[in-house]
């Protein structure tokens, strides 16, 4: 996993009768997960191509910084999904 991600704590709300009822809150995260998905596929339309660096530019650093944007993205909506799927196991 990404140092970045490592850093973060976990997010884990405890359903109470006070609190948001478990389903709403697991839909929320799985909400988000899809969103950080659709965002990371829109990104790989995107991505740097050789093409148009033919008269300049460093393709080989923007490749690798597309790279590392795309890999936080995909690791921050993994992230969304386990949290997800923790909460909805601990509701059975």
């Amino acid at each position: 996993m990404n140092p970045r991600l490592e850093i973060m704590h976990r997010i884990a709300p405890v359903p109470n009768i006070n609190g948001s009822p478990a389903h709403c809150l697991i839909d929320q995260m799985i909400e988000v997960h899809q969103a950080l998905d659709a965002a990371a596929a829109c990104m790989r339309k995107w991505q740097p191509h050789g093409r148009d660096y033919q008269i300049g530019g460093d393709y080989q650093a923007d490749h690798a910084e597309f790279r590392r944007r795309l890999t936080l993205v995909e690791e921050l909506a993994a992230q969304y999904e386990s949290e997800a799927y923790t909460l909805a196991t601990k509701e059975r």
